[in-house]
């Protein structure tokens, strides 16, 4: 684990991309209908002459394609094939293996060294049946960054095969209580999509709630506990600076950044009611958006930033609403048993919800009009829903029963799919990046 201050290039690295042809004809995954047939795919292990540190020297080569392969793996649209183990093949030897093993689609990656030191990747999607290479992109990053190359290419094969947008490459800040001790003190932690690459975020001496990074990547907002009352502090993870923001009294909660960034909706408890906010980076301008007895919160935008969904229990028991960004318009979307913590996809067609029942909490996500509501996971305890920057995953944190030593999911919109996110300490409370620059 790395301090704060060595975290900073994490979040600001530019990659170098080149495109190339891509074939018209080509192998397509529609993703828009109820039934699939996964796309069959292989990797194979590809030698190089660079070696990087993952439990000792590894070739890159191999070590990207294994990254790569565990990729592709959680995604419900492809079928993960092995070949026989060709260490360096040229492309040829590598479609004829792939086509007796009766695979659609071939993914070949090929390190290697620039003159500045950083590595280079190439990621070259084949179509197995034509033989034609459809189409290849070489990534660069610095040699601590290595993993991400094979993130990258995972992303570039999903866009190809799917016409949708992958979510590998990206970062989750979340709550960790530390190694391996549930009692030690809770931090903010980021990790890789996979797991990898923990880094602290946030002093070991501070007690910590509720991570948000922001669309930018360049700052991250999370509730810290003091002797008085909570606060919402800032930092910028260029430079490590901190600031507390200036909330009107009361107790904040649920911060959630705008799309663009500028503001943040967040709760804020004050005489015995909890309302929303919008707050107003640049200049501290705090406008109150709702006004009812009880405790409205868990505010999100809409990606468009025209509206905001929210948790009310106005109604006797916790319900999901929607108004407009000023506060007009609150409709109630959710009935039945209690609805909560709602945020918005990015492509604003979902929300995801946590509904609740006697002893379990799941999963669950509905149009914004509240039609077509269904749950996406079997609990027993699943919160704290966050959505992938591609839209077609959620993560979200699940307990063996409330209270308990919660650990990080991963599951596919339709709930086809759930992957565990490896990790060594109870973990909660998720915020997932945007793809990183």
């Amino acid at each position: 684990m790395r301090p704060l201050a060595s975290v900073i290039s994490f979040f600001a690295i530019v990659l170098c991309s080149s495109p190339s042809a891509v074939a018209q004809e080509r192998l397509f995954v529609d993703i828009t209908e109820g039934e699939i047939s996964a796309l069959t795919l292989s990797v194979p292990d590809t030698t190089s002459n660079v070696v990087v540190e993952q439990q000792g020297a590894v070739d890159a080569g191999i070590a990207l394609a294994r990254i790569l392969r565990a990729d592709l793996a959680t995604d419900p649209f492809f079928q993960i094939l092995a070949l026989p183990s060709i260490r360096g093949g040229d492309d040829r030897t590598l479609l004829r293996q792939a086509s007796i093993r009766g695979t659609q689609a071939l993914v070949v990656g090929r390190a290697r060294r620039a003159g500045d030191g950083s590595l280079l990747y190439e990621c070259a999607y084949h179509d197995v049946f034509s033989g034609e290479r459809e189409v290849a992109r070489e990534f660069r990053v610095p040699p601590h960054q290595w993993r991400r190359l094979a993130h990258k290419c995972a992303d570039l094969v999903v866009a190809h095969a799917t016409g949708y947008s992958g979510h590998f490459d990206t970062r989750f800040a979340l709550i960790s209580s530390g190694p391996d001790d549930p009692a030690s003190p809770r931090r903010v932690i980021g990790i890789d999509f996979d797991g990898a690459n923990k880094t602290i975020l946030s002093d070991e001496r501070e007690l910590v709630s509720m991570p948000r990074l922001s669309p930018d990547h360049r700052s991250l907002l999370f509730l810290r506990f003091n002797p008085e009352l909570p606060e919402l502090t800032q930092i910028d993870l260029r430079t490590g600076a901190k600031q507390t923001l200036r909330l009107p009294a009361g107790l904040p909660s649920a911060p959630r950044f705008s799309p663009d960034g500028r503001s943040l909706l967040l709760a804020l408890s004050q005489a015995g009611s909890t309302d929303i906010y919008e707050y107003e980076l640049a200049t501290g301008e705090t406008t109150r958006l709702t006004a009812t007895t009880g405790i409205d919160t868990s505010p999100s935008y809409s990606p468009d930033g025209t509206k905001v969904v929210f948790e009310s229990d106005r109604s006797g028991q916790p319900q999901l609403y929607v108004m407009q960004r000023d506060g007009r318009g609150q409709n109630r979307i959710s009935f039945g048993s209690a609805h909560g913590s709602p945020a918005w996809s990015p492509d604003g067609r979902l929300i995801v919800f946590v509904s609740y029942t006697a002893g379990s909490a799941r999963i669950g996500v509905m149009a914004p009009d509240g039609s077509g509501s269904r749950l996406i996971s079997e609990g027993p305890y699943d919160e704290d829903p966050v959505w992938a920057p591609s839209g077609r995953a959620i993560a979200f944190q699940r307990s063996p029963s409330e209270g308990g030593a919660p650990a990080l999911f991963v599951v596919d919109v339709n709930g086809r799919l759930l992957t565990s996110v490896p990790l060594t300490s109870p973990s909660s409370e998720p915020d997932w990046s945007e793809i990183l620059p």
